[in-house]
């Protein structure tokens, strides 16, 4: 649906607002798009809880997303992605502790006996 519509209604802002709501099911969209559409997008993204696979999927695609190309550069001998992967790590694992406490995870330095 998302590809068809630049393509046959040639409205890329409209595109961009359906993509936006089926990476982000719970965003406000944009007022003039199709709340029909938007529904329909949405319903092709299962919730997490019922498809953890998928979630995870999606996850690991946008890091492979935002990170190829910096390895790319990093394999042809450019130090210049060093700086962008350190920050995109550092993110992700201040995000993972973030979740891992609601998670029930205890990641708080603990002392040994």
């Amino acid at each position: 649906m998302i590809r068809r519509i630049p393509v046959h209604d040639r409205d890329a802002d409209r595109a961009a607002t359906l993509l936006t709501a089926a990476s982000y099911p719970d965003s406000t969209p944009h007022a003039h798009a199709a709340q029909a559409k938007l529904t329909a997008i949405r319903a092709l993204r299962p919730p997490t809880h019922r498809e953890l696979s998928a979630a995870l999927l999606r996850i690991t695609r946008a890091i492979d997303t935002e990170t190829e190309a910096l390895h790319r550069r990093q394999d042809n001998g450019h130090t210049d992605a060093q700086p962008a992967l350190r920050a995109i790590a550092f993110r992700l694992l201040e995000l993972g502790f973030t979740i891992a406490e609601h998670g029930g995870m205890n990641t708080h330095d603990s002392k040994p006996p």
